[in-house]
Order: C-alpha cells, then structure tokens, then sequence
C-alpha cells in the first residue's frame, strides 16, 4: 500500500494522534518555533510517496511546487529530544521531551519551481514526524510521515534458558505509543519501552516450558498491563505481533549467574584548589572488591582520616533516609605528598559511593566507586515441587530507580525485592513449583517509584529493555535455574498376619 500524503493526509494523521498527543510528556513552552510559520506567510503542500505502513528505513518521495527557482530547501524532520529524567543522582521523575528538529538534506528548486527529494525514515521514535520544507529558514512546504513500530525476534528455537532478544524500533514518544507488554503463554513477563533511545530497544528473557511450542504475544500497555481488546481501543491500527518460540529438550548450562555490568556513569576525577588528586582503581565492582587508592599532592606526613559515604534509611518510615559518612582508617601522605593503598570495598548498597579523604571537619578530596550486585547463592539448587529456595544478594541499590530487583518464575510475574532497609542485603524466598525439569527464576531490574503526579502501575514490574533503557545505572538481569525432581518414592511397606 503507497500513501500520497497532502493536506487532507496530513489533517488526517494529525487528528488521529491528538489524544496521544494531549497527555505526552512535553515542555510545550520549548517547541521550535519554526514548526509553526507565521500567518501571514502562504506554505504549500508537501507531497510524500511511500509504502505504509512507514517504518524506520522506509524510503519516501518528496515533491513541492510553486517554490522560487534556483533555491535550496533544506528539509527537516520533526521529532524531539529527551527521555528518562533523573535528579540529584537519586531521584527519579518519569519522561520529558521537547520537540526539535533535524537535518535530512539539502534539495534544489529547478526553473519551474519543482522541487523533488528522496528520503530515508532516521531511526527515530514512532509516531507522527512533520517533514518540513524550509528556504533561507522559512516554512515553504510540509506535511507529516506515521512512523508504525517494529519487532523482531530471534532465536526460534532452543533448550530451556536460551537467552531471547526481542528487538524493537520505532518505538513512540507520546503515552500509547510508549510502551508495550510481552506475554508468554498468556502470562505477563515484563514490559519494553525505548523511552531514552530513541525509539529503539532489545528486550531480553529466556526460554522456559516443557517441549513444544510457546506464544510470545506483544500487547501494548502504557502503564504496562496488557491491552487486550486493543481492536476497539483508540489506537487498534497499532502493531500487537505475535511469536512462537519452541522449547527443544534440555537446558543450557550456566544455573546462576549476574549479567555482565556495564561501565556504570561516573562523575569526574576532582582537582581541589590545592592540587591535590585522588583517584580508585577499578571504579566498579560487587562488595569485597579490592580497589587502589592513590592520591597527590597532599601535605606530607599531615593525616587524613578516610571515610566512606553512603545512605541509610528507608522510604516507607517517617524517619525516610539521609547521606551518612562511616570513618575507615587513617591516611598519612608520604615524604612526596602521595598515597596509595589497597581498599576493601564495603558491605553495602549498590551504586554510587564517594570515597574521601578529610582533615578535621572539611574534605580535601575524593573519588568515586560504583557497588555492582553479586549473587551470593542459591539453596538448593534442586528439589521437588515445594521445595523452599533462597537467594541471597548483595549490593541491591537504593535510589528510586534501583532500589528493586522484580522477579519472574517461568516467565511470569512473582514480585520483588528492596535493597534499601536491608544495606543492599537482600535474602528472596520461595517455594519450587511446577513439573520436573529445569525451571528459570530470572531478577530484572525495576523502578521503585515515579512521580507522585504519575500513575505507579508502570513501576516495580520487570523492565525487560533493561540493558539499553533504564533509567539511571544500567544495572543487568540475574539469571537462575533451579531443577524440579520427581517426588520421593514411598517405601512400600508391609504386614503380617
């Protein structure tokens, strides 16, 4: 199917997006100015030619007449900038957004005025995109591109704990194109969303079931429950794919193990006024890590007194939390006004924590060292059905976007665990169920909380997009097997006469 798209389309893909529009996430009071032209100046129609449905890489004509020979018109496309919003490294305040625009290319005006171009989708979030002519800065021409969302899923096909990737583009901006739900086997499994990638995102899980085929069933879902009569909903032209993934006999073989981390976000390397550096080698790492303090330019054979800052508290008592200094040791800086020495990283929360160096009451440097969390274990390992099981963490986090874990038992929802009480100690429970076999307890990370001004149901279900879209820390998934045996055997037993 191609679309001529002129006035009446744009009209047309503009009214069907207004009740998404009405609620988005953006600062209005920063829309470009340049999207709107004056009301004096007259704009023509910007036809495109493209196959819909649009979707990133879609190749479109683009045509205008009546323009001023011998011009070059650089066309543009609307779309915004933003995402994920995070404050004072712990709070966390949902999305926002404000409208831009950029460059596509530069196109000539023949003799007659002709103008014709040929475009290519960017990769960008989903929705509706103004595509605007402009010579020497002014709006001449538009109309507007519905850029429709797009899956793919790979592999088909494995033993039970396959990694799965679920890849989307396209992905909105605006509150029903934002978010979607993965269901498996009709069961909620998490949700994706690609809110500070721009539009693009790889969801993550694993396969789990007996032998045999399994639907993966994609619902949009901007509070991140499932739609399921989205046919009458007010945006049913939105894609709801569905896979089938088939579980073969067997099981992967790693049984318990954390994701990679990757670099986690850190600020830079102080210089103080007096020349003094401190620095840790690595910067990252799970409790009892042993890291490299080195410093210079210190006072030499002045002491110091080094001490570790954290948080304590929680956000569910009226006493709430607060930062906290716990003192170490003492530091005397050599004949050359330099230190070094080996740390071992701390019991506690995971993410960010300072290391400083202080004389009296004032602080004459510091460094930086991100907690990663590390799965302590799992017992047991195997059972029958009803079977307790325990896993035990350290270094869960404490802000509001990583101060939970949320749990999934075969792919379905169980819940989650805090980090924050507990000094990112945290011990999960729960009882074995199900056929005998391997089965897969997978730990995403969530979100706490949002703004108080925000619906909660997004928030504490797994983010399966975790990798490439949560917000703050890019902390990884936990991944767990644990293997239900048959039930004991009763000794028969006998009588006599």
């Amino acid at each position: 199917m191609r679309c001529a798209a002129a006035r009446a389309c744009l009209a047309a893909i503009v009214s069907a997006s207004l009740a998404a529009c009405s609620r988005s996430p953006v600062d209005q009071a920063a829309r470009a100015a340049a999207l709107t032209p004056p009301s004096n100046a007259p704009i023509a129609a910007l036809d495109l030619t493209y196959d819909t449905p649009a979707v990133v890489g879609t190749v479109a004509n683009a045509a205008a007449n009546g323009l001023p020979a011998g011009k070059t018109v650089d066309l543009v496309w609307g779309t915004v900038t933003g995402g994920w919003v995070v404050e004072d490294y712990y709070h966390f305040r949902g999305k926002k957004y404000t409208e831009t625009t950029r460059a596509l290319g530069q196109f000539p005006v023949d003799a007659s005025g002709r103008m014709r171009a040929r475009l290519v989708v960017p990769e960008d979030y989903g929705g509706v995109h103004e595509v605007i002519a402009r010579i020497d800065g002014r709006p001449v021409a538009q109309s507007a591109i519905n850029v429709t969302q797009t899956f793919a899923m790979t592999p088909a096909s494995g033993p039970v704990g396959t990694p799965i990737e679920l890849k989307a583009t396209g992905l909105g901006w605006r509150t029903m194109e934002s978010t979607w739900v993965v269901n498996w086997d009709n069961q909620e499994l998490g949700f994706v969303s690609a809110a500070g990638t721009r539009g693009s995102a790889v969801a993550r899980f694993r396969a789990t079931g007996s032998a045999g085929d399994h639907i993966v069933k994609l619902y949009t879902g901007w509070q991140g429950l499932g739609y399921l009569n989205y046919e009458q909903s007010p945006v049913a032209s939105l894609p709801r794919p569905q896979f089938t993934f088939r579980t073969t006999a067997g099981a992967v073989g790693d049984t318990a193990y954390v994701e990679p981390y990757q670099p986690q976000p850190m600020p830079q390397i102080e210089t103080a006024k007096s020349g003094t550096r401190l620095t840790l080698t690595p910067t990252q790492g799970a409790v009892g890590t042993h890291a490299v303090l080195k410093g210079e330019g210190f006072a030499p054979g002045a002491p110091l007194r080094l001490v570790w800052e954290t948080a304590v508290g929680s956000r569910v008592t009226d006493a709430g939390f607060a930062p906290q200094q716990n003192e170490m040791e003492d530091v005397t800086p050599g004949a050359d006004g330099r230190i070094e020495r080996t740390l071992t990283i701390p019991d506690d929360l995971g993410g960010l924590h300072v290391v400083a160096l202080r004389r009296g009451g004032d602080v004459v440097a510091r460094a930086h060292f991100a907690i990663e969390t590390s799965l302590v274990g799992v017992s047991p390992r195997s059972g029958p059905a009803g079977t307790p099981v325990t896993i035990h963490l350290k270094g869960v986090g404490w802000t509001e976007y990583d101060n939970i874990y949320v749990a999934t038992y075969d792919n379905a929802y169980m819940g989650y665990a805090c980090g924050f009480n507990s000094h990112g100690d945290v011990v999960i429970n729960f009882t074995a169920a199900g056929d005998p076999g391997p089965h897969v307890i997978d730990l995403y990370p969530g979100i706490y909380q949002g703004p108080p001004t925000e619906p909660q149901q997004l928030y504490r279900l797994p983010q399966l997009t975790y990798a490439d879209d949560h917000p703050g820390n890019r902390i990884p998934a936990i991944r767990v097997m644990f293997e239900v045996t048959p039930p004991a055997r009763r000794s028969p037993t006998s009588t006599r006469d």
